[in-house]
């Protein structure tokens, strides 16, 4: 009964004691602001929401499909997935502290000399070795769980990351197809024009310079149209890597620039901080770093053992085994290291203050992203809107061009500029909506992902 007592004694003690630091989560050493600077007003909670995977706000299917091979096939979430399986394996060695060793020793030898007789040998037992630290066991066991914690939450942001990737690289490729299909319709009305300058050259209406300035423009598109055309190449095969394929294995079809612009919750910079698993990363490796102070400080103090065994030993098939048993405890206390406690003391806490320095600069940078995607989406929208009716104009003065042409009341210079000008204006708006379309999913990365219900590391 009492060697019970003094067994749990020691368990409960063991759990107990932590020299760690009480802990906090890091402030950013400044208030924090009560709203953004840039585009929302208020806040709008995410709880009223429709929930789910953030990349349906933009109701297009091939999105959809694409982020489904992005779960399955994706080696760097994989990878990560099982480093975030490794770290929640040091949860159960950093609880193994907390329980003796028992292991089973058992031998047999023969041994003898020439002449004499052979004698045989045998032991068979069991013995338990426990070394119990009052003062570490607990600060290591928190510091494998916030290291778990960390890990789970650098799984999220890498995962979030692919993810986002993929759809700007998507809607890029579709911008892509968007400016083929342009050039392509380009190509067409500049064939139609050199066909015009070729009969108004033969019909002695106007000199080969002309001729040759249509033939130029003509030749220009085609050049672009060929490099628009690697571009996208290039694209497919950066997204046939996220997904996990083959580049030769894997294509998509040409499709429109038609996903919809999803309307983003606006969200306090105070909410941010729950969001971003980045963040969440950032401050549980500050956890960590604060129980590991505890841990260098239980190099001050005695290191206490428990150990027993068991054995039966014979001499002999013939003989009865003889019962051997030892039980006792030891205490080990280091007096001098030459200075390396106190080293080991200092290094972590120099290791929390630059934890918590790398969390002031997460949160830091989270806002500034926000700010610039926020600034970034509100002026796009503007400039999309004049860009359009850009193009509406020089659609204009170019049709007028070409009435002018036609009716010799203009030079072939004329013409030419419209059409630039209409290819460029045209070209911008499609970039535009593609920008802008990157810039919500990196809004919405920079905000920590989607409202789905499930929690966050």
């Amino acid at each position: 009964m009492k060697r019970a007592l003094f067994f749990w004694l020691c368990l409960f003690l063991a759990g107990c004691v932590n020299l760690s630091p009480d802990y906090a989560v890091p402030d950013l050493g400044q208030p924090l602001p009560p709203a953004f600077k840039e585009g929302w007003k208020t806040a709008d909670p995410a709880d009223e929401r429709e929930r789910g995977p953030w990349w349906r706000a933009f109701a297009d299917p091939d999105l959809n499909r694409l982020m489904d091979y992005l779960e399955a096939g994706n080696q760097d979430i994989a990878q990560a997935a099982a480093n975030l399986r490794s770290a929640r394996t040091r949860i159960m060695a950093a609880r193994a502290a907390f329980f003796p060793g028992v292991s089973l020793p058992a031998s047999y030898t023969r041994s003898g000399r020439e002449g004499g007789p052979i004698t045989s040998s045998a032991s068979a037992g069991i013995s338990a070795q426990w070394e119990i630290s009052f003062w570490n066991s607990l600060p290591a066991l928190e510091a494998a769980r916030a290291d778990a914690q960390a890990a789970a939450a650098d799984f999220a942001t890498l995962r979030l990351s692919a993810q986002a990737e993929l759809a700007q690289s998507y809607f890029q490729l579709r911008a892509l197809d968007e400016q083929e299909a342009l050039y392509e319709s380009t190509l067409r009305a500049y064939a139609r024009a050199l066909r015009l300058t070729r009969n108004q050259y033969r019909g002695g209406i106007i000199t080969p310079a002309d001729v040759a300035q249509a033939e130029a423009r003509l030749a220009g598109a085609e050049s672009e149209l060929l490099a628009v055309r690697r571009d996208r190449a290039t694209l497919e095969h950066g997204i046939a890597l996220l997904c996990g394929q083959v580049p030769a294995a894997f294509s998509l079809a040409h499709g429109r620039l038609s996903a919809a612009l999803p309307a983003i919750p606006a969200v306090l910079p105070a909410a941010l901080l729950e969001r971003r698993p980045d963040i969440a990363a950032a401050e549980r490796r500050v956890a960590a770093a604060n129980q590991r102070i505890g841990i260098a400080r239980a190099a001050w103090f005695p290191t206490l053992s428990l150990s027993g065994s068991r054995s039966a030993e014979a001499a002999g098939w013939a003989l009865s085994p003889l019962t051997v048993w030892s039980l006792g405890p030891g205490a080990a206390l280091s007096l001098f290291q030459g200075g390396r406690r106190l080293a080991d003391n200092e290094a972590a806490r120099a290791d929390y203050e630059a934890s918590v320095a790398a969390y002031r600069q997460t949160v830091l940078t989270a806002f500034a992203e926000v700010e610039d995607l926020l600034s970034a989406l509100d002026l796009l929208a503007g400039q999309a809107k004049a860009e359009r009716r850009a193009a509406e104009a020089a659609r204009r003065a170019l049709n007028l061009a070409l009435s002018q042409y036609e009716g010799g009341m203009t030079t072939y210079l004329q013409v030419v500029s419209a059409q630039a000008t209409l290819l460029l204006n045209e070209r911008n708006v499609i970039l535009l909506e593609g920008r802008r379309l990157a810039s919500a999913v990196g809004l919405i990365k920079a905000l920590g992902g989607g409202w789905e219900k499930e929690s966050r590391p």
